[in-house]
This record gives structure tokens, C-alpha cells and sequence, in this order.
């Protein structure tokens, strides 16, 4: 073979190298084949999603958009229009509207009625997929469906008088620089800044380390915020952490956290959530369908979470008020029965103004110059008064989200309620309802002889007044206070007490151990240098009265006489009740009738009683003292006005302590109440001011 050429090609290798070429071929087309089907399933896959995002656009266009629902809830022009003219649909469009029940899920869209309003759009699209290459001549139908909610607006809002603010006259700051946590306006200013930061109870308890899930019910939120408790310094903690994310300055809540530690009240422990017993940061949370997303998002102000925290904290700490001192006698004491509350939820949603309790303690045994016929009575006048000077609610009524700024709409009570004299039965600083007969007992209103003569309990009727308020998104509204409303108090509550002193003197009886101690009183004023009692000038001074006591004067009642000559049948006639008296106390003539008395048997003068002659007096003399016609009180004297006829023994008696002490007492509480309140604690009775922290508006959310 000549050298360079390559030998000729049989048969056999010609046909082996077209059968590999055959088959490279095949594999080649059976790729291709496959590649094509795979980019038609990815665009039947495509097409699917493609539908999907299309039947969500459109659901939540008919939530936003609910008025555009047809009578029947079988169409939405907003949803529709979306579909074909947003999005270029050509497909079958079937759409519903009704209320979605996210309590109820195999069956969540039911038809909208009173009960269940409109809430909601649900959507079906199908249409044919088209094959891209003709190899499949029937491509399946592609359907998507997609439902939206509208949630109803959410408000979050607090009611009360501004308990925690940046110029140092909210009424906690007053409270709280009382018991030692007193702010300089420097310090204020290291947390002023905390006006400006925001947060959600989402984020509020995720930072305190408390789980939320996505698909919490508000049920179960409430249930998680009552179950929950953290401390005033960890919330404090927490909102430092959280405006240095927010990169806010001048935030500094270190002398705060101090100042609180120092009146032991950083450490307190405070309940998040509020139920029937316990009054927590947050009032039981209203959330619409019961889905707690929506009220979980709102913003809150961390200046008012803050100072509802606060006074939780400080919610069992009674403070003394030197300020409110009068005539040495009334003792002023203020305290923080209820928290405010902050509210979130839509229209119906309520939030509590602080309620401060304010007890003023009447009581004359702290007088230091006492008259000494008050000292010889032994009287004393005790009237625990219990006034709740601030208290009230608000309620969402409307939301108007068209507005600029978005603005809530509130009805607004403002009570001055829980005015009661009494003795609590519990501590009067935490009972929620103190004026209730489980909660308050009849106090001893009124000693004399040092012996109880008035015991009762007084509870006055709630003064309130019903305001309307619209207040803008981040804005303050107040109900203005009404100084009718405290006139009104103060007049109801020295008429209580007067009258039921009127009714002291008016009663148609006295007891035996009253009667006891009037005399008592009589004959210790007018006893002998030897100690004994002295029946004659004791029957003078109730007579005709002598060195401050009153005057009794005389009257006809049943006596007994055994003064015949043979002494032994003893009459019962009508006489003089001091004749009556006399003839048990003294030695009489006749021969058996002065027998008697000396053995004893009938007169305190006698052998026998002798032993115990100033107790046989005593006895005798209460004994004719309750047969006066009417008893001891049958006065036509006015103690409110101090006029009338004031003759009878107790009328006599306390009229110089109503007159010299009491009525200016009470005069002196118009003051204290109406003046001196606002300028120590900041209140304003009768006033409620309302926040709203945010407004969260027709939020639609995809359901399915």
C-alpha cells in the first residue's frame, strides 16, 4: 500500500458510523422533546400563578372598596373592574360577598346580615391555558380563587387625666413626688423624648420576651395579656431598647428607673391585660371577627403606656396630703384605686380614666383646743368621707377615615362617683367599688358620754355628665370640667351629713345606755367634795341647766309614793319626773315609809343601798331621764343652717361642736375639693381628656 493513504472504508464501519449518527440523533430529538414539555408544564405553572396574583388583585379590591357590592352579594364592581380592566382577565369571573367568620373555618364567608355585617369578597377566575407549540391538542383549565377582609378601623386611645407628661402637673407626677419620686425639670426632660416613640403591642411584647403568633384570636390575646406580668423596670428597659432603635435623642430613662427604685415602686409587678378582677396596662383588647392581628398592629404612645404602667405600679400606695389641712381636723389622704386604661378596637371599644380616690378623715379628737364641756360630754364627731375625684370612660363611637387628619369620635362619661361615709371593709385604697354595701360597713358617726349615739352609713347618688368629643389622630380632646357638678356634690354631701344629725336629734327615743351616760355626765358635774352624787343639785342643773349643760327643763310621768302614815301602800300617780327621782334617792318621813328607805328597800339614801349610793343614783336618774315625752331628741333645730328650737338635752349638747367645728369643716371641703385638688394633684373634677394615639383605617388583608 503506497505510503500516505489510508486504507478504504469496508462495508461494515460505513454502516457503523450511520447507525451512531441515527441514534445521536434520536436522543437528540427525545431531548428536545422533553424540553419542550417541560416549558409547557412551566407555563402551565406560570399561567397558574399568573391567575393567582390576579384573583388576590382583585379580592382585595372589592374588600377596599365593600359599597361597590351588589344587594344580592354576587358582584363587586371594584373587583371586577380590577380583573378585566387592571389586569386584561379573559376568563370566567364568579365573585361573592358576605361576612367572613374567622371563628368558623370550614365555612368562613356567610351571607352579611344585622349580626354578621359586611366584611368581605371572595373571588373564582378560570380560564383555558394555550398550548405554546400545538403538541397537546387540550390544555386543563386553570382556576385560582383568593377571599380579602376588611378589617373595621382600629383606634388605639386612652381616657383619664394625663397621668405621666413633660411639664410636671399630671396628677401621677403629682402623686408620685409625694412618696419620694420627685422630678426636676431636667429629669423630666430625659424622657421626654418617649412622646415620640412608637410601638405596637406586637412589638411591645415580642421586646418583653412574650411569643405572639400570627394567628392569634383575641380571645386568646386577652387570655395571654392577663396571664402576663412584668415589671416597671423591664418596661422601662424595654422602651430605652426600643428608641435607641429608633435612633430617637435625649431619651434617657436611667434617673427615672432610679427615682422609682428608690420609692421601691421599679420593681412592682403589673399585670398586661385587664379582666373582671384586676385593672391591667390594657383594657380587655376588642379586636373585629375576633382576629387580634388588626389591634395587635395599632400604634401606641410609650409616654401613655408608660404612665399607665406607673401608676399601676403605684396603685395600692396611699399618699398623705399635707396641703389639704384644715383646722387641724381633717386628714386628707389620695390614692390610685384604678389605672387608666388604654383601648384598642374598633367602634364599642372602651378605655377608663384613672379613678383617684381622695379620703378625708373629719374627726374632732384631733382638734387640739377642745371646749372643756366637749371634754366633759366626751363627744367626738368622726365622718370618714370617701370621694372618687376622678372617674369616667370613653367609648368609640365613629371613625372617619376620609378626614385629614383621620378623627374618632367618643362619648365621654365623666363621673364624680363613689361619695360614701362609712367603714370600709376592706382596704378603701384598692376596692374597686367602695360605696357597695359588701364593701362598706356603718361607721360610729357620733359619740357622746363617750358612748356610741349615731352609727350609720351614707352614700350619696354619682353625679355625671355625657359629652361627645371628636379628636384627631395623635391629638387631645377634654370634656371641660363642670363646676355645677361640684357645687352639686359638695351641697349633696353637707346635706347627707346634716340630716342625718337632724335625725339624731329627731329620734323618738333614746337608749337605755344613752340615758346612762347623759346622766353620768349631769351628776359628775354636780357631785359632792366627798365624792358622793348629789341628788338635789344634780335635779337642778337638768332643770334649769348650770356651767354649759343644757336645760331639760320639767315634765309629768308615772312616780310612786309611800309616804302615808302607816307607810305600807305605796301609789302610783302622775308628778313631777324630779319629785319621781327625788323620792328614790332620799330618806322621806312617815313611820314604815322612812323605815324602808333606811333599810334600803326604797330609797338610794338607805342602809342597805348606802354600799352602792352612787350607783343606785345613777340608775334611778337614767330610768326617769327616758320618760320624756319624745325622748332626748325632739328638737326643731336645723344643723345646716343652725336656726330653730334647740332645747333638748343632745341638741344642747353638740349644737356648739356643729356650729364652732363642723359646719366650718365642712364649708372648708368645698375648698379643698374644688381648689386645693387642682393644685396639689392636678384634677379636675368632673374633666376626662382623651387620646388617640392612632387610627388604623379599612386595612384589607387576604384571608385565602
Amino acid at each position: 500500500m503506497p505510503a500516505g493513504r489510508l486504507p478504504a472504508p469496508t462495508g461494515r464501519s460505513v454502516h457503523a458510523q450511520r447507525g451512531a449518527s441515527a441514534l445521536t440523533l434520536m436522543l437528540l430529538m427525545i431531548a428536545l422533546s422533553a424540553m419542550l414539555g417541560l416549558v409547557e408544564v412551566g407555563y402551565l405553572y406560570w399561567s397558574k400563578r399568573d391567575l393567582q396574583k390576579t384573583a388576590d388583585l382583585a379580592a382585595l379590591a372589592g374588600a377596599q372598596r365593600l359599597d361597590t357590592c351588589n344587594a344580592a352579594g354576587t358582584d363587586n364592581a371594584a373587583a371586577r373592574g380590577n380583573a378585566f380592566d387592571d389586569n386584561a382577565f379573559n376568563g370566567t369571573f364568579q365573585v361573592r360577598c358576605g361576612y367572613w367568620n374567622v371563628q368558623s373555618p370550614n365555612s368562613p364567608l356567610v351571607a352579611a346580615d344585622a349580626t354578621h355585617p359586611l366584611n368581605a369578597v371572595a373571588v373564582e377566575l378560570s380560564r383555558g391555558a394555550l398550548p405554546m407549540f400545538g403538541k397537546v391538542e387540550a390544555m386543563p383549565q386553570v382556576r385560582a380563587s383568593a377571599a380579602a377582609r376588611r378589617a373595621a378601623p382600629v383606634v388605639a386611645f386612652s381616657a383619664g387625666a394625663k397621668l405621666l407628661n413633660v411639664d410636671g402637673s399630671a396628677p401621677l407626677q403629682q402623686l408620685l413626688s409625694t412618696v419620694g419620686v420627685d422630678l426636676s425639670n431636667s429629669e423630666v426632660a430625659s424622657y421626654r423624648g418617649l412622646a415620640q416613640l412608637k410601638l405596637t403591642p406586637r412589638g411591645l411584647l415580642e421586646a418583653l420576651g412574650i411569643p405572639v403568633s400570627s394567628n392569634l384570636s383575641v380571645g386568646e390575646l386577652n387570655g395571654l395579656l392577663t396571664q402576663s406580668q412584668v415589671s416597671v423596670g423591664q418596661l422601662l428597659q424595654v422602651m430605652a431598647a426600643l428608641a435607641n432603635q429608633q435612633q430617637l435623642a435625649g431619651v434617657d430613662l436611667s434617673v427615672l428607673q432610679q427615682r422609682l427604685a428608690s420609692a421601691n415602686l421599679d420593681s412592682a409587678q403589673l399585670q398586661l391585660g385587664s379582666n373582671d378582677a384586676t385593672t391591667g396596662l390594657f383594657a380587655s383588647v376588642v379586636a373585629p371577627d375576633g382576629d387580634a392581628n388588626s389591634a395587635l398592629d395599632v400604634q401606641l404612645n410609650a409616654l401613655d403606656v408608660l404612665g399607665s404602667a406607673i401608676s399601676v405600679g403605684n396603685g395600692h400606695n396611699a399618699v398623705n396630703v399635707q396641703q389639704l389641712k384644715l383646722l387641724g381636723a381633717v386628714t386628707a389622704q389620695a390614692s390610685i384605686v384604678e389605672p387608666a386604661s388604654i383601648g384598642i378596637g374598633p367602634v364599642g371599644t372602651t378605655a377608663y380614666n384613672a379613678q383617684v380616690r381622695v379620703r378625708l378623715d373629719i374627726d374632732t379628737d384631733q382638734l387640739a383646743l377642745l371646749s372643756p364641756v366637749i371634754k366633759l360630754l366626751g363627744i367626738r364627731l368622726h365622718l370618714p368621707i370617701y370621694i372618687d375625684a376622678v372617674d369616667g370612660y370613653a367609648r368609640l363611637k365613629d371613625v372617619d377615615c376620609a378626614s385629614t387628619p383621620k378623627r374618632a369620635n367618643f362619648d365621654v362619661l365623666s363621673s364624680i362617683s363613689n361619695i360614701c361615709v362609712g367603714k370600709p371593709t376592706g382596704d378603701w385604697r384598692s376596692t374597686r367599688e367602695l360605696c357597695s354595701a359588701a364593701n362598706l360597713g356603718s361607721e360610729q358617726l357620733v359619740k357622746l358620754f363617750g358612748l356610741n349615739v349615731l352609727t350609720d352609713r351614707i352614700v350619696l347618688p354619682v353625679l355625671q355628665s355625657q359629652d361627645n368629643l371628636w379628636v384627631p389622630e395623635g391629638g387631645t380632646g377634654s370634656v371641660a370640667p363642670n363646676s355645677l357638678q361640684v357645687g352639686t356634690l359638695l351641697s349633696n354631701l353637707t346635706d347627707a351629713l346634716f340630716n342625718t344629725l337632724g335625725k339624731l336629734f329627731q329620734s323618738s327615743g333614746s337608749t337605755s345606755d344613752t340615758a346612762t351616760g347623759l346622766a353620768t355626765q349631769y351628776l359628775e358635774a354636780t357631785r359632792k367634795s366627798s365624792g358622793a352624787y348629789d341628788p338635789q343639785a344634780v335635779v337642778n342643773a337638768l332643770r334649769d341647766g348650770t356651767g354649759g349643760l343644757g336645760a331639760l327643763g320639767d315634765w309629768q310621768t308615772t312616780i310612786v309614793k309611800c309616804d302615808s302614815v302607816l307607810g305600807i301602800v305605796c301609789k302610783s300617780q302622775q308628778g313631777s319626773v324630779w319629785e319621781g327621782f327625788l323620792n328614790t334617792t332620799t330618806i322621806k318621813g312617815g313611820l314604815v315609809g322612812g323605815l324602808l328607805d333606811v333599810l334600803g328597800l326604797t330609797s338610794c339614801s338607805g342602809l342597805v343601798a348606802g354600799l352602792a349610793y352612787n350607783t343606785c343614783v345613777r340608775d334611778n336618774l337614767a330610768k326617769f331621764l327616758t320618760t320624756r315625752p319624745g325622748g332626748l331628741g325632739d328638737a326643731n333645730y336645723n344643723p345646716q343652717a343652725g336656726t330653730g328650737a334647740c332645747t333638748t338635752v343632745l341638741c344642747v349638747l353638740l349644737k356648739p361642736v356643729i356650729d364652732a367645728t363642723l359646719r366650718p369643716l365642712l364649708n372648708g371641703v368645698g375648698a379643698l375639693l374644688g381648689t386645693t385638688l387642682d393644685q396639689v394633684l392636678g384634677l379636675q373634677l368632673g374633666r376626662t381628656d382623651v387620646r388617640v394615639d392612632s387610627i388604623q383605617c379599612h386595612a384589607a388583608q387576604l384571608v385565602r
